[in-house]
């Protein structure tokens, strides 16, 4: 049975604000007296073990109310030690608004020019440079490299800059239409940096790939996307079963716009990258990917939805397909030596 969805009580500001909002800060203009913890933490005197990161984005508590070591974000906080009875009510708490309501303390975005028509870059005579950078030295299969290019999401696109002519892979989001409102550039070749969106993109179009089931998955980048449709295939499993969208980012704005046009899907598996070693501008250890998991789960777990984190065991899930195409032609060519040793014998 459908688990049933509610609309989202703030906007897309205002939960940014949310998560945006340095934890350090909100506790002491709350009443909380903070003191020395260790090189990452401060401790919140008179809590026992309630400790917050310096980089202001989350919590962890040894006490016997919270799970040890176990790291929190500022809507659980709110929720555990100032009183908030749900995830409405801790952000409330947090903006100082109630939800459905405009305040002060919420400052609309800056007013910006309707955005143009989106014009795709031309095509190329050929698609052989796209389809072996993403067959070949990105392991994708190309059972499913034809499919997207058949459905137009991905082709070789022909672009001009200072004189010089370029071709890069572009993947493309389309609205129920079907008409083109997003694509992305990146280079056919893992020695050059070059990623761009093309102008008038609107990113809540994301690339996607349509399935049957009530699941989706979540990724940041159609790489991913269509990488983890091929280990799924390498698993047996049905690759067109279950919905894919790609963000182009770390956000959840194609994935609101996905879940209006498929109201079957009640459950989503968020699959942003593994950033073990990623920082922030202080140079404190921030895992980007996973907190922003952890953050968009709690939210759509919130408004209804079953929700799962899929981490991947390397940095992303290309990287997980490689290093798995790897270590099966290391097993293959193992065994084929063998043999060629037993008919030596």
């Amino acid at each position: 049975m459908r688990t049933q969805s509610r609309p989202m009580p703030f906007t897309e500001e205002q939960m940014k604000q949310v998560f945006d909002t340095n934890i350090i800060d909100f506790a002491v203009q709350n009443g909380f007296e903070i003191e020395k913890g260790d090189a990452n933490t401060v401790h919140v005197k008179h809590s026992g073990g309630l400790y917050l990161f310096k980089h202001g984005r989350g919590y962890k508590c040894f006490s016997e109310q919270a799970s040890s070591g176990q790291k929190r974000n500022i809507i659980t906080f709110v929720q555990e030690y100032m009183g908030a009875k749900d995830f409405k009510s801790a952000v409330e708490m947090i903006l100082g608004c109630r939800a459905y309501e405009q305040t002060e303390h919420y400052v609309p975005p800056t007013e910006k020019k309707p955005r143009g028509d989106l014009v795709l870059p031309p095509k190329a005579k050929n698609y052989n440079r796209t389809i072996a950078y993403l067959a070949q030295a990105r392991g994708i299969d190309k059972e499913i490299v034809y499919a997207m290019i058949n459905q137009g999401k991905v082709y070789q696109a022909v672009t001009e800059k200072s004189g010089y002519t370029f071709q890069n892979c572009a993947f493309v989001g389309f609205d129920e239409n079907n008409r083109p409102r997003y694509c992305a550039l990146r280079a056919p070749s893992d020695n050059s940096s070059f990623r761009q969106d093309v102008e008038n993109s609107d990113k809540t179009y994301g690339f996607c790939m349509e399935g049957r089931s009530n699941r989706v998955y979540e990724f940041e980048a159609p790489i991913d996307a269509m990488s983890h449709a091929t280990l799924c295939k390498l698993n047996g499993i049905d690759w067109q079963e279950d919905h894919r969208v790609a963000e182009g980012c770390l956000s959840d704005k194609a994935l609101y716009r996905y879940l209006e046009r498929h109201p079957e899907i009640d459950e989503i598996v968020f699959c942003y990258d593994n950033d073990v070693d990623g920082q922030l501008p202080d140079g404190t250890p921030h895992n980007h990917g996973q907190v922003r998991a952890e953050i968009s789960a709690e939210i759509f777990a919130d408004l209804g939805y079953t929700t799962f984190i899929q981490t991947p065991n390397t940095k992303d899930f290309n990287k997980d397909l490689t290093t798995f195409l790897e270590l099966l032609a290391t097993e293959m060519n193992y065994s084929q030596t063998e043999n060629e040793m037993e008919e030596i014998r």
